[in-house]
């Protein structure tokens, strides 16, 4: 990013913090700030003013307004003495934090494999079973679960209540073992019965649930497709051959052993029913970012900020309108003006419903969102 570009970067995002309504978090005058400007390090090194705080809302609100930063972060923690240095801020508790970023849900490797579009659908569907455990087994209520599009790819869930203020490093990284079936014994979650004749397991707890509503899923998928698709699918599984592929194929097109299994009844006697649910466990397993969890004095976005990397909003979402939440659309914050870049290499994006395509070296007009998003992801110059 040459000098003339980031000065026209900072001079929009210092437009949009002089017009927005900026979210201020809960007890911000015992949170500690953190901010990186459009400086002359910028993009290379990102320098962090970090140890600064706020007396007021206004008083941040005057901050951004006139520094117009590239990347706004608060502390989940609050402090006696948040400005101070970090051995003597006075710690006084922390929010319970969940980072789930596109490098949690597919290797570095496979990054290059995916689209942008690609990359967010999958980090939102690890959202959503994220938000279902938080419901459903850590009984957390919608209202107490906020939500927020990291700006970039990804999603962040901030969790304020006292109830988790107090939890030390070690309670939560309990919490991401749970969630990431670390050390989870699956014969520890089936319990077994008798029906008939026939030993059973059935599934007890949120974890088994989860299990046996994806192993129902599994066979279920199994018995509706053609044998060469079934047989593909199941040896994606570790360490099953043919013979027993075709043994799993001819259960899942009984109709008498499916109806069994869709009752929670999985006998032991089902070919490498345990490579099975080890299999799935693998998909089901929620990914968030542990070092994010567990540290009690993390920096994190502030909602309601641009994120330097995209310019796109740290948008908030209610937790009822997520399904439909698209952050390429309802996270773009700029308008349509033209404005002429030239392209520093290939790249594409899908803004506001729009495919926009630039060849490297090659000079083009584009809407003034699609312009910032290119200048950030460091693809663009102003022209």
């Amino acid at each position: 990013m040459n000098e003339r570009t980031r000065r026209f970067v900072r001079s929009k995002f210092e437009e949009y913090y002089r017009r927005a309504g900026i979210k201020i978090p809960k007890d911000l005058w015992m949170r500690e700030w953190g901010f990186v400007l459009f400086d002359r390090y910028f993009p290379e090194k990102l320098v962090m003013r970090r140890h600064k705080s706020f007396a007021t809302s206004a008083d941040l609100v005057n901050y951004l307004r006139e520094n117009a930063p590239a990347h706004a972060y608060h502390s989940a923690a609050i402090y006696k003495y948040p400005a101070a240095d970090m051995a003597n801020k006075g710690w006084l508790g922390a929010d319970l934090i969940f980072d789930l970023d596109a490098d949690h849900v597919v290797t570095e490797n496979e990054l290059s494999r995916y689209s942008y579009e690609d990359l967010l659908e999958l980090v939102k569907k690890e959202t959503v079973k994220l938000i279902d455990f938080l419901l459903f087994d850590f009984g957390f209520y919608e209202d107490e679960i906020e939500l927020v599009f990291s700006g970039s790819r990804g999603y962040h869930i901030h969790i304020k209540t006292e109830e988790v203020r107090g939890l030390g490093s070690r309670e939560r990284r309990e919490i991401v073992d749970y969630l990431t079936a670390a050390g989870l014994d699956i014969d520890r979650i089936f319990v077994k019965g008798k029906i008939r004749t026939s030993t059973l397991l059935k599934p007890i707890g949120s974890w088994g649930k989860r299990l046996y509503r994806e192993t129902v899923d599994f066979f279920q998928k199994i018995s509706e497709v053609e044998e060469d698709k079934a047989m593909e699918e199941i040896k994606k599984i570790k360490g099953i051959g043919d013979k027993r592929a075709r043994e799993i194929i001819r259960i899942a097109k009984d109709e008498k052993q499916m109806k069994e299994i869709k009752r929670g009844i999985l006998s032991p006697d089902i070919p490498v029913l345990e490579k099975i649910r080890e299999h799935i466990k693998t998909k089901i397993k929620d990914t968030p970012d542990e070092p994010v969890t567990s540290d009690i004095k993390r920096l994190i976005r502030l909602p309601t900020s641009l994120h330097g990397k995209s310019s796109l909003e740290v948008k908030p979402v209610r937790i009822e309108a997520f399904k439909d939440f698209n952050p390429l659309e309802d996270a773009v914050v700029f308008g349509d003006s033209p404005v002429e870049i030239s392209a520093a290499r290939n790249s594409s994006i899908a803004l506001k419903g729009e495919i926009y395509k630039v060849e490297q070296g090659e000079i083009a007009s584009v809407p003034e969102h699609v312009a910032l998003y290119f200048m950030c992801r460091g693809a663009a110059e102003i022209k």
